[in-house]
């Protein structure tokens, strides 16, 4: 494969050394853009549905969670946050294994996505297998993430159902409930 060629007035700007490293058009990036983008869409899905499900431990059940509970889930300390809901929830529903380490799966991949998926993997952009590739994982980490949440939002129906709550009652608990965790620097 031959370099490129630059114009005199190509050299030494953006564009030229963009194309001299050959920087894959947007167009071609777009669809790892989209999916990556609707895999973050997804993360953020299961994450609020841990806040209301936590939300709903803490008035139903009273459970108790560390301070800024609801940050930890974007941690290190997730796995700790989800195994103390666990054991709050625990005491009206049983998770199987299964159900757990889908969950806390979901929630390792949705650190990695956010905090390194792109970074890692910059080197498959270069090249549209490697573009197809990074497409085909993300779609991959989407339907473990919304396995995931269907387990959670089947809890807190079951909890909303349990308790006559609705789902917006809920949503003013938790934000009142977790107000500490936004203000949190």
């Amino acid at each position: 494969m031959s370099e490129p060629s630059l114009s005199d007035d190509q050299a030494g700007t953006i564009a030229g050394i963009q194309s001299g490293i050959g920087v894959p058009e947007q167009a071609d990036l777009a669809p790892v853009y989209a999916e990556f983008g609707a895999a973050v869409h997804d993360t953020q899905v299961l994450e609020f549905g841990l806040v209301l499900l936590m939300a709903l431990a803490t008035r139903y059940d009273d459970a108790r969670f560390e301070r800024n509970a609801v940050a930890a889930l974007s941690s290190a300390q997730a796995g700790k946050t989800i195994g103390e809901l666990f054991r709050a929830v625990r005491k009206k529903e049983h998770f199987t294994s299964p159900e757990r380490k889908a969950i806390h799966k979901a929630i390792r991949l949705r650190n990695d996505l956010v905090h390194r998926f792109m970074v890692d993997k910059v080197e498959q952009l270069f090249s549209e297998t490697g573009r197809r590739e990074l497409a085909e994982e993300l779609q991959g980490i989407r339907k473990a993430v919304q396995y995931a949440d269907g387990i959670i939002a089947s809890l807190i129906d079951r909890y909303l159902e349990e308790h006559g709550a609705s789902l917006e009652e809920l949503q003013e608990y938790a934000e009142d409930l977790f107000e500490s965790d936004r203000e949190a620097p």
